[in-house]
């Protein structure tokens, strides 16, 4: 099961439960309603440590300094998250408890998984075991356990890694992340990278602009952190990016030169989402996107897309 455990504690109900236990003893401001966040945190802790998890996840910022040998990442909060707290009184009227309980933990549960999805591309998480949850809504605190091995987005890009080396794919993701975030010069744009097979690619493709990556030693690896300014500041030409399945920029600004006759998209999606799909459907490549408007990232497999991340969330800490 994705959720093992979830305890929701509400702010009036939780202050009555603790204060014959004295665990407000530490709390400085004791006002009625009031929760304490430390009490979360440490039961958080106390969970994650006793369940030996891979780490513990929170999109709230004012979680106290802790002490624990379990690693601990700070998100920033979903706009989406934000919007349907503010809405959700409005909508839960004529909804039944359990209905209001289900679609809660539904809510939780997709925040952690896709927490647990951009830890995974920063090389943070690995495929399996417990991730525990702080949550922080409006009207209430929550722990919540998942099971990171029925994260279906991390196993589709683990089916990607039969043909590009993982470490490839997390750094081509992770500059991919950067650009939906930041953009350049604080202005979106988009892009896309076709990794593996790339004398195929080669082939299959012209350049749009001399390749600025023509002649250069093998130490042009998208691995390496220290090439990823440069990359994104080709990502802003046209045409595609080529990488060797294991990391070695070939070119920038390709045109590929194959038809998308017969690929399954989206609709919405331009001649960058298609050609790219194409390529891999004919190649043994994957191929990752950047959408110029949203900045919505797509891998393709086998002319298909598999994975779909929207970059509304961060690692901060």
């Amino acid at each position: 099961m994705v959720i093992m455990e979830s305890i929701t504690l509400s702010g009036a109900a939780s202050h009555c439960e603790y204060k014959n236990q004295n665990i407000y003893a530490k709390k400085q401001n004791t006002d009625s309603g009031k929760m304490d966040f430390s009490i979360i945190t440490d039961h958080a802790i106390q969970i994650a440590e006793k369940l030996n998890a891979s780490a513990i996840i929170t999109f709230s910022e004012e979680i106290p300094k802790v002490s624990t040998r379990i690693p601990l990442f700070v998100f920033s909060g979903r706009i989406s998250t934000m919007m349907n707290e503010i809405t959700r009184q409005m909508e839960e009227t004529d909804k039944s408890i359990y209905e209001k309980i289900e679609e809660r933990v539904r809510s939780e549960v997709k925040d952690i998984s896709d927490a647990c999805v951009i830890a995974f591309i920063n090389d943070l998480l690995e495929t399996g075991g417990l991730i525990v949850g702080i949550i922080r809504m409006m009207d209430n605190d929550s722990i919540t356990v998942y099971d990171l091995s029925t994260n279906k987005v991390i196993k589709k890009l683990m089916e990607c890694t039969e043909r590009v080396e993982a470490r490839v794919l997390r750094s081509v993701l992770n500059i991919a992340l950067q650009i939906a975030c930041q953009g350049r010069e604080g202005k979106p744009f988009g892009t896309a990278f076709i990794i593996g097979d790339s004398n195929e690619v080669m082939r299959r493709s012209h350049p749009l602009v001399l390749n600025p990556f023509e002649g250069q030693p093998n130490s042009s690896n998208v691995v390496s952190p220290e090439s990823w300014e440069t990359v994104k500041s080709f990502a802003q030409l046209d045409g595609v990016f080529v990488i060797t399945g294991k990391g070695i920029i070939r070119a920038a600004g390709r045109y590929l030169d194959i038809s998308a006759k017969d690929v399954a998209m989206e609709k919405g999606l331009g001649g960058r989402h298609n050609s790219a799909a194409a390529i891999t459907r004919d190649t043994e490549t994957i191929a990752v996107t950047v959408s110029s408007s949203g900045g919505t990232i797509r891998v393709f497999k086998d002319g298909l897309e598999v994975v779909k991340i929207e970059p509304d969330i961060m690692l901060v800490q």
